[in-house]
């Protein structure tokens, strides 16, 4: 657990993807660490991504960067590759909302 409240649990790093777990806030200062630990585990090649998001108490609109750039990079790769967020919460649900990125990137409660 970081500092800020905030820690990501790589559940399963098997071929073909990648499972991450995120809980506690996903904000501008935590979102740094989503990112270092997402390269550690080289989720830029991985097949599928999901992200397991049923312990993310809060998400400010700082952390739907993180969701944008994997979602960009996988269109942009060509390859196949997908990416979803599951068990999302109403409240991080709302930011996916209002920012229309529900629409955009596979979400579901």
């Amino acid at each position: 657990m970081s500092s800020f409240n905030f820690s990501v649990l790589v559940v399963d790093s098997k071929e073909p993807g990648l499972i991450v777990k995120l809980i506690g806030e996903l904000d501008q200062l935590t979102v740094r660490e989503l990112k270092s630990r997402l390269e550690e585990f080289e989720a830029e090649k991985a097949t599928s991504l999901i992200f397991d998001l049923a312990e993310l108490e809060f998400m400010a609109s700082a952390g739907l960067s993180i969701f944008a750039f994997y979602h960009e990079l996988f269109q942009k790769n060509d390859q196949g590759q997908t990416m979803k967020l599951i068990n999302v919460s109403s409240g991080v649900m709302r930011v996916f909302k209002l920012t229309r990125m529900d629409e955009i990137i596979s979400v579901s409660e």
